[in-house]
């Protein structure tokens, strides 16, 4: 099974449904199989993600997918990691969660430069804006606000 020849099939189907791969891998869970896709996009709904997995299913002939694996698309979740710039700029307006060796804050990335992110969080009811260099992030991802 070739996993460069079966993105590149992943990645025309993706193209039609406006979504982008995020990461493609096989693995074993409970014993079985998979073949796990992970796609990111505006519809990330069961309803098209179960259409994207139909798709891929019909495409992926027995000669390019072991019979025995299962085919699992699904979204990178809602904290998903930002790993790269570009993901991280595309993250601007929304809540985060970043981390340094020295601070961290959760809260809304106000702006990106490519070198420094400025996040707005909330101290006991003040609003401040805390300047983070990318060289020294540890993490970033997104976060789910209560």
């Amino acid at each position: 099974m070739d996993l460069k020849v079966i993105e590149n099939i992943v990645l025309d189907i993706l193209k039609d449904d406006a979504l982008s791969l995020e990461s493609i891998k096989t693995k074993t869970e409970f014993g079985e199989s998979i073949l796990e896709i992970i796609v990111d996009g505006d519809d990330l709904s069961s309803d098209h993600l179960g259409n994207v997995n139909t798709k891929i299913a019909e495409v992926l002939t027995d000669d390019l997918l072991d019979p025995s694996y299962y085919i699992e698309v699904s979204s990178p979740g809602a904290e998903r990691p930002l790993k790269t710039k570009e993901a991280v700029l595309g993250a601007v307006g929304k809540y985060v969660f970043a981390k340094t060796n020295k601070e961290e804050a959760e809260g809304y990335l106000l702006a990106f430069d490519g070198t420094t992110l400025v996040v707005q969080i909330n101290l006991k009811g003040r609003l401040k804006k805390l300047n983070m260099a990318y060289s020294d992030l540890l993490e970033i991802r997104l976060a789910i606000k209560f």
